[in-house]
C-alpha cells in the first residue's frame, strides 16, 4: 500500500472530514507541532531509566494522538461521542505525576540548566516543544473553537515534562553517588575491578565479604531494578547461588552492606511473587535503624509498623508472632505494649537475625496480611542464612 497520495503537492492538506487547508494554516501548525512533540517523547522514553516515569511518557504519547486528532478536525464536536478525548482525569493524572516527582526532588532556588542525563535533556527539549504547541493552539483558539481542556492539558504537560526531566536527572546523580560508594566499599573489602566486553564488574581477589561468583553490575551492564518506580540502582550483587552459612556477612556487631542487600533482594522478590507491596526495615542488634524501604503503593501505616517489628524482635530476641500469648491478660508480659509506649508490636512480621548463634540485627516486614509478612520475612532469612540455629 502506497503512503503517498500526491494530493498535498499543491501545498494543502486534508483535515478529518475532508476540508483542505494550506499546510501553514494555524490549525495545521498546531496539530503538526503536537506530532513533533510526540516524536520527541518517543526518543526520551527510549533513554529513560525509571520504569514508572517511562510508563507515564508512553501514556502521554497516546493522549497526544487523541489531542492531535481533535485539532485536525474542524468540527470535533460532531465526533465527541465516538472518539477518545482529553478530559479532566488526564489533567489530574499529569498533576499527580508532577507532585510525585517534585516531592522526591531537592528544592531549587534558581534556574536549572536543562539536562544532566540523556533522558533529562530529551525531556527538556520535549518541554519546549510542548510550550510551542501550547502557544500555537492558543493562537488557533482566537479563530476557532478549542475546548478549554485542550489548553489546560498542554499547559500542565510542559510542567509535567519539566518534573520528569528533573526526576531522571536526579536518578542519574543518585546512581553516580551509589557507584562511588560501591567503588570505595569494594576496594576496602579487597575486591578488584575487571573489564570484559566493554562492561565493568567487580570480583573478589581474596576471601572476604563476597563469593567468587558475585558480580556488581556497573554502568552499561545489565541490571535489576530495586523497585517498580522512581528509585532504583544498577549497582546490585548478582549471586549465582545462595550465600552459604560460612560466608562472612558481618564484620561488626550489626548487619553490613552485603547482608542488608541480600535481605532486601530476597524480600522484594518474595513480595512481588505474592503481589504485595511492603515496607522493609532492618535494625542493628541495639535496635537502631539500619535501613527502611517502602515499596511503591505500600500502606503508609506500614512505615510505622515495619521498624517497630524489627525493633521488637531485637529487644525481646524472638519473632514478634511469638509475643502474642505472652501479652494476654494474666500472662507474664501483660500490658507490655502500653508500658513501652507503643514501640513493641506483638503480631507477625518481625524476626531477629542471627549469625553463628550471635544476634546481628532484626528484620521487620509490614504491608500484607500477617501470614504474608511472615512468609516474606522467613524466605529472606532462609536465603541469607541468618535464622536462629
Amino acid at each position: 500500500m502506497s503512503i503517498y497520495t500526491k494530493t498535498g503537492d499543491n501545498g494543502t492538506t486534508s483535515l478529518i472530514g475532508g476540508q483542505r487547508l494550506k499546510k501553514y494554516h494555524p490549525r495545521v501548525e498546531a496539530y503538526g507541532t503536537v506530532d513533533e512533540l510526540n516524536a520527541c517523547l518517543s526518543v526520551a522514553a527510549r533513554q529513560m531509566e525509571d520504569p514508572l516515569n517511562r510508563q507515564r511518557v508512553l501514556e502521554i504519547q497516546h493522549q497526544l494522538f487523541w489531542l492531535g486528532a481533535e485539532l485536525a478536525d474542524a468540527q470535533p464536536e460532531q465526533r465527541n461521542a465516538v472518539v477518545q478525548r482529553i478530559g479532566a482525569e488526564h489533567i489530574e493524572r499529569l498533576e499527580h505525576t508532577i507532585d510525585r516527582c517534585m516531592t522526591a526532588l531537592p528544592p531549587v532556588s534558581g534556574f536549572v540548566l536543562p539536562g544532566d542525563t540523556p533522558a533529562g535533556s530529551q525531556l527538556h527539549l520535549a518541554r519546549t516543544v510542548a510550550r510551542r504547541a501550547e502557544r500555537l493552539v492558543a493562537r488557533l483558539a482566537d479563530e476557532a473553537t478549542i475546548r478549554p481542556e485542550v489548553l489546560r492539558y498542554l499547559n500542565r504537560l510542559s510542567d509535567c515534562l519539566y518534573a520528569l526531566a528533573r526526576s531522571e536527572d536526579q536518578n542519574g546523580k543518585n546512581e553516580a553517588v551509589i557507584g562511588e560508594v560501591m567503588r570505595r566499599y569494594l576496594a576496602a573489602a579487597g575486591v578488584e575491578q575487571t573489564i570484559a566486553d566493554g562492561e565493568s564488574s567487580w570480583r573478589r581477589d581474596k576471601p572476604g565479604t563476597f563469593l567468587e561468583s558475585d558480580v556488581i553490575a556497573w554502568p552499561n551492564a545489565r541490571h535489576h531494578d530495586t523497585s517498580q518506580s522512581g528509585t532504583k540502582s544498577r549497582y546490585l550483587i548478582e549471586q549465582s547461588s545462595p550465600l552459604p552459612p560460612s560466608a562472612p556477612l558481618s564484620t561488626s556487631d550489626g548487619p553490613d552492606f552485603a547482608l542488608v542487600h541480600g535481605l532486601m533482594r530476597a524480600v522484594l522478590d518474595a513480595a512481588r511473587e505474592l503481589a504485595v507491596a511492603v515496607v522493609i526495615s532492618i535494625v542493628d542488634p541495639h535496635g537502631n535503624q539500619v535501613m527502611t524501604y517502602r515499596m511503591p503503593d505500600a500502606l503508609l501505616a506500614s512505615l510505622e509498623l515495619a521498624p517497630k517489628k524489627a525493633f521488637s524482635a531485637v529487644a525481646l530476641k524472638t519473632a514478634t508472632h511469638n509475643l502474642a500469648p505472652a501479652v494476654q491478660p494474666g500472662a507474664a508480659l501483660y500490658q507490655l505494649e502500653a508500658s513501652m509506649g507503643g514501640k513493641i508490636v506483638t503480631f507477625g512480621g518481625g524476626y531477629p537475625l542471627y549469625r553463628a548463634g550471635r544476634l546481628v540485627g532484626g528484620l521487620g516486614i509490614s504491608g500484607g496480611t500477617v501470614d504474608q509478612d511472615r512468609q516474606i520475612a522467613q524466605r529472606a532469612i532462609t536465603q541469607c542464612h541468618v535464622g536462629k540455629e
